[in-house]
Order: C-alpha cells, then structure tokens, then sequence
C-alpha cells in the first residue's frame, strides 16, 4: 500500500475518532468516493490500535486513579465508582457487537444509511447542545444512567452515528457539561476499542494469519499522532465552546453525502 494512503486513512482516523463526527463512516466514505483510496483490515486494526495508545497516554491520571481505587477495593473513592459506571456503559454495546459479529450480521454500510445517521444524529447533537442545563458532574454518574449511557452507545453500530457523539448526546441530555460528557466519552472508548480490535484481531489472525508489517507500523504512531493532537484540541476547545461548528460540520456532511448517494 502506497505510503501517501497509509497517511490519509492514518489521518482521517486519529482526527475523526474522538470527534463526534464519525470514524467509520468517513472511512467507509473515501472508498466510495475515491476509489484508489481503501484500507486492509490489518491496517484498520492498527489504526485503531494508534487511537488507543493515543486516548489511553492522554487519560494516564484519571486511569491510574481508576486501577488503583479498584485494585484496593477503595469502594467509595471516585475511581472505582468510574470503574462500575464504565463496566456497566460497556457491556451492551459488547454484547450487541459480539452477536453481530458472531451470527456474521452485517451492519447497513451503504451510503444512504450513513448520510441519514450523519445528518440525523447531527441534528440530535445540535438540540442536546442548544438546550444544555448543567445540573451535575460525571463523578456523580449513577449505574442507572451509566446503562442509559450505554444503551444509546450501541446506535454507534450504525455507520454514521458517531460513538462518541451518540455517548456527548446522551451525557448532555443528562444534564452533564460539554467536558464532562466528552470526557466521559473518552474514557469508555478505551474498553470499546480495546473489545472491538481483540475481537477483530483474532478474528484476522485465524482467517489470514495476522501480523505486523511495516504499513500497521507507520498506521499505529501516524494514527497516535494525530488522535493525540486531536483529542487535546478538542478538549481545550469544548471547555469554553459549543458543539455547534461539529453539527453544521455534521448537518452539511449529511446532505452531501445524501445527494451523491441518490443523484
């Protein structure tokens, strides 16, 4: 694979990830659109694999402070109760994806269902972000509303959603802060990811016989890079802005992506 498409598909990633515009769909997208630009499933994997080491460098404290209050049973200390809200914010997007996966059932990837979730869920965004009422912080996020959280986490099965964003609209809704949802939301990647590529790796390894190459290399630090770069920007940024620039971003992808789907 050309070196120039490496970096692309390393780019579209590591800036789209933790963005709540949607990764999959704009890697779904450039293939469609610009044919000589597709990406090996080994590749994809170590893109994934570059946005975890990325949002798990950035989040080094917080998941320090959540390993050690849970390593020593600190019940009532801030990290372990994180701890449960992320396990149980988890376990239904992975058992719906392992079900998915294991009956072979294949998510809608075409165009059309990818520009209606863009501009659909786009505009879910825009209304949780208008409306906001802040009323409390993710430390005090109960089990109820980590499972709420986590029941609106699996329409990010559908290409388009945006897990990162359905998981901000779903905070927002909630009555958390634009920082707080978005943190939250990082934080939940981690045990997303890390299921999703484990799963996928051994899924690769038994049908191809899977291993690293020189392109996973490049693809895991050039993705590294950018979603490190991408993730405190967009920290720095949603602390003292809106959402709004991401659900125009969103609302214009929709519509574009909707005329070409049925032009």
């Amino acid at each position: 694979m050309a070196l120039e498409i490496i970096i692309i598909l390393s780019l579209v990633q590591g800036i789209t990830e933790f963005l709540p515009i949607s990764s999959s769909a704009h890697l779904i997208i450039l293939p469609e659109i610009f044919g000589s630009i597709s990406s090996e499933r080994s590749l994809d994997v170590s893109l994934h694999f570059g946005s975890l080491f990325a949002v798990i460098f950035y989040l080094k404290k917080d998941i320090s402070k959540i390993a050690f209050d849970t390593m020593f049973l600190k019940k009532n200390n801030e990290g372990f109760i994180t701890f449960k809200n992320l396990f149980i914010s988890t376990m239904p997007i992975v058992f719906i994806g392992f079900l998915i996966h294991l009956y072979d059932f294949k998510i809608i990837r075409n165009l059309e269902i990818i520009g209606w979730s863009t501009l659909g869920f786009g505009i879910l965004l825009g209304i949780a972000d208008t409306n906001l009422k802040i009323k409390k912080f993710i430390k005090n996020l109960n089990l109820k509303e980590a499972f709420i959280i986590g029941l609106f986490q699996i329409l990010a099965l559908i290409p388009g959603t945006s897990r990162s964003g359905i998981v901000i609209t779903a905070g927002l809704f909630m009555g958390f802060s634009r920082y707080d949802a978005s943190k939250y939301s990082l934080l939940l990647s981690i045990p997303v990811i890390i299921a999703a590529m484990t799963l996928e790796s051994f899924s690769l390894f038994y049908k191809e016989g899977f291993f690293f190459n020189d392109e996973m290399i490049i693809g895991i630090i050039a993705s590294f890079c950018l979603a490190l770069i991408t993730i405190k920007l967009f920290m720095k940024w949603i602390n003292k802005a809106s959402l709004k620039i991401f659900v125009f971003y969103r609302i214009i992808l929709g519509v574009v992506i909707l005329i070409y789907a049925y032009h």
